[in-house]
């Protein structure tokens, strides 16, 4: 079967005292990084002028924040839900792609964002 790989990950090991202590601090420096406000404007990409409503959660410890944002207004949230816009709210549009024989095929073209967040201030 050409079309089945196999991953194999062994035992896993559990992290001794000390390096669970490491794991959390950093945890602790990512949540704290992604808690802090910045301030900046919304921009609709996909649909100029409309808002937008979308839940949000990072970490298990928070609790489900949902946001609905209008396009072109000023926004203070924090900096881990503008990422979230940046970064992850996007699509793969199709491309039409030629294989290594010369027949046609379906492929991933470039991403296509939906949604922006510009900050207008700089911490």
């Amino acid at each position: 079967m050409s079309f089945v790989k196999e991953v194999n990950l062994g035992k896993k090991t559990k992290l001794s005292s000390e390096g669970m202590k490491k794991a959390s601090e950093k945890l602790e420096k990512a949540r704290k990084e992604d808690e802090k406000l910045v301030t900046g404007i919304f921009e609709n990409v996909e649909a100029p002028g409309a808002e937008v409503t979308f839940s949000y959660r990072a970490y298990k410890e928070h609790p489900i924040r949902t946001f609905t944002l209008e396009d072109g207004k000023s926004y203070e949230i924090p900096i881990g839900v503008a990422r979230h816009i940046n970064r992850q709210c996007r699509y793969q549009r199709a491309a039409n792609l030629i294989d290594k024989e010369g027949k046609p095929m379906v492929g991933c073209g470039e991403p296509i964002k939906r949604y922006k967040f510009t900050p207008t201030d700089y911490m």
